[in-house]
Formats: C-alpha cells, sequence, structure tokens
C-alpha cells in the first residue's frame, strides 16, 4: 500500500527561526563572558532581554503558528496526547504539540528568571545590576546566588530534555531540527491536528512594532533609570 502524500507546510517565519539559533549562541556567550567580560556580559544581557520580549509578544500578535494561543493546551489535551502518542498514528501537530508547548512556557520562564535576577546582582567588586540598588541586601544576596548558580542546574537540565525530546521525535520521523532552519514541514494533511492559514506575506508592521516595544525595557533598565 502506497503512503499518503506529504505536503510541504509553512511554520516557522524567519524571526522565530532567528529567535531560536540565536539563543544557545547568547547563552553560551554569556556563560564565556561571565566573571571576565563583564561589560561584554552585559551588553549580551541586553540583547537576550530584547530577544526574550520579543517572542513573548510575537506570540500574542506574531504568525499564526508562532502564537501561545496556538500551541498552549487545556491539561485534558494535553492528557490525550499523551495517550495518542503511543499510538502508531499520533496526531501531527505543525506548530509545537501539547508538550512542546508546555516546553516552551518553562524554557522562557527559566530564561526570564535568569535574566530578571541579573537585573538585581551584583559581583561585589565592580559591577551590579541595574535594579541592584532597588532592593535589600537580602533580597539581592539571594538574587546574586540564583543568578549564578541557576544556569548549571536549571537552563542546562533543560537544554538537556528539549535535545533528548528532539531526538526522539527524530526517531519517530518527525524533522524538529530541519522545519527550525528551514521554516516548513512536510507532513501527511489528514493527520495534522492543528491546521491553520499562513500568513500570505511576512507583517512587517506588527514585525516593527514587537521589536520596537521589545527594546523598550532595554532603554528603561539601561539606559533611563
Amino acid at each position: 500500500m502506497s503512503q499518503p502524500a506529504a505536503s510541504k507546510i509553512k511554520v516557522w517565519d524567519w524571526s522565530v527561526r532567528l529567535f531560536h539559533w540565536s539563543l544557545p549562541i547568547l547563552l553560551f556567550l554569556l556563560w564565556r563572558s561571565a566573571g571576565e567580560d563583564m561589560d561584554q556580559h552585559m551588553l549580551f544581557a541586553q540583547v537576550l532581554l530584547v530577544l526574550l520580549t520579543y517572542r513573548i509578544i510575537w506570540g500574542l500578535i506574531g504568525t499564526p503558528y508562532a502564537r501561545f494561543s496556538h500551541f498552549i493546551y487545556h491539561p485534558k489535551h494535553i492528557f490525550a496526547y499523551f495517550i495518542a502518542s503511543t499510538q502508531p498514528n499520533k496526531p501531527i501537530y505543525v506548530s509545537h504539540n501539547p508538550v512542546g508547548g508546555i516546553m516552551v512556557l518553562v524554557l522562557l520562564a527559566t530564561l526570564l528568571v535568569q535574566l530578571g535576577s541579573g537585573l538585581f546582582a551584583s559581583d561585589d567588586i565592580f559591577y551590579d545590576g541595574p535594579l541592584y540598588m532597588y532592593a535589600s541586601g537580602a533580597t539581592t544576596d539571594l538574587l546574586t546566588f540564583v543568578h549564578k548558580k541557576w544556569f548549571y542546574w536549571g537552563i542546562l537540565s533543560l537544554v538537556g530534555l528539549h535535545i533528548l525530546a528532539i531526538i526522539m521525535y527524530r526517531i519517530r520521523g518527525e524533522a524538529l531540527v530541519k522545519a527550525m532552519f528551514t521554516g516548513h514541514k512536510e507532513l501527511e494533511v489528514a493527520r495534522v491536528a492543528d491546521p491553520l492559514p499562513a500568513d500570505a506575506t511576512f507583517p512587517w508592521l506588527r514585525f516593527i512594532l514587537a521589536v520596537a516595544l521589545a527594546i523598550l525595557p532595554v532603554w528603561i533598565l539601561f539606559y533611563y533609570i
């Protein structure tokens, strides 16, 4: 019996792909510069803040498959996906599946904790975060500890889980990494659980608005207050 034909579906716009591949590079640079070149570390932190803010805004007003409203599911739906994923003809998702949607939120939240704690952190020598003076000594000590230790136990653990999940899905026939390079997935349309009409053209006006709003907190935190 012949296999159903696969169709190429546009899923990730170029800005989502740029965000995705920028993160591991930026996290490495942040780790490498910490304690060695704090001027660079602060600059990389500003870039990370812009990226995270942009992705959150883009998750609200961006292209269809990038929106949180599309890949954040009710717990009942998530449980049903766990059951269905054990079957040979499990449903296929163009965007993040219900479990992947949870991972996106957890990763974003973890990065925000890391970044937010850094705003109050200090190296006790030359550099203080931009909000260091607005918190008590006990609070800044706690957040400095979180900032210096969380990366190893939090972010790296999640990155490992993320890579493991990608490998498991690849074994089961879903090339998630390729889609994050090309922006497209080749899927059997009949099995797609989350079809959406894609934007005919890239929404440049919304993109410019998202970028402008993403730059705003950096300007306020690092150059205004």
